[in-house]
């Protein structure tokens, strides 16, 4: 069976994923051979972009790099990327009184991460004095972390509070209802919120 990598692109993509991959494991192309079981002129044409792999020789590849077959195929993502602060987005949450919502009030959110992130989001949360928002569960398996960098401030956890000070650090299972509080007599509370997500699998 062959698989067609589809255009000059994809194949400039296998060519240097291979030849990055390859050299991040320090093996020559004859040591690449002996591992996958792919003769090294297979090997040296795919490198140079050359050539229409089969799946037998795409898998034997991506065994003795160690890596998927997606790893060889997909765009690789920059060793570091900036992000500018015009290019953060924000949330909006309603806002909630003691006995509900408040009719048309929004507290927003700055989410620093990029929207495509695949495992982690960081938003900075910043509540005024009576300001609490309602977070839904997220996942089974993730974990959210709060640090409060400024004021003081609650959290409501399954109707447990648990009280957060300045330069406390709150770590709990996202999979539940929580909501954030500005404390009583606390004009302004600041603070980091890190959701690490489960890979789905």
């Amino acid at each position: 069976m062959t698989v067609s990598v589809g255009s000059d692109s994809a194949g400039a993509c296998l060519a240097m994923n291979m030849r990055h991959l390859r050299k991040e494991s320090a093996l020559s192309q004859e040591q690449l051979s002996e591992r996958s079981g792919v003769p090294r002129s297979t090997i040296a044409s795919l490198e140079r972009g050359e050539g229409n792999p089969t799946l037998l020789v795409l898998m034997g590849i991506s065994q003795g790099l160690g890596v998927t077959i997606a790893d060889l195929l997909l765009p690789r993502h920059p060793r570091a990327a900036l992000f500018r602060s015009e290019q953060h987005g924000r949330l909006a949450y309603p806002s909630l009184a003691a006995d509900g919502l408040h009719p048309n009030k929004i507290v927003e959110t700055l989410r620093l991460t990029p929207a495509q992130a695949r495992y982690v989001v960081i938003e900075e949360i910043v509540l005024n004095e009576k300001e609490r928002i309602l977070s839904n569960p997220h996942p089974s398996g993730t974990e959210e972390f709060f640090f409060l960098v400024e004021g003081a401030c609650e959290v409501d956890l399954g109707g447990e509070t648990y009280p957060v000070a300045t330069g406390d650090l709150l770590r709990f299972d996202g999979n539940q209802n929580h909501i954030y509080c500005a404390a009583l007599g606390v004009p302004r509370a600041r603070g980091f919120a890190v959701v690490v997500q489960a890979p789905r699998v």
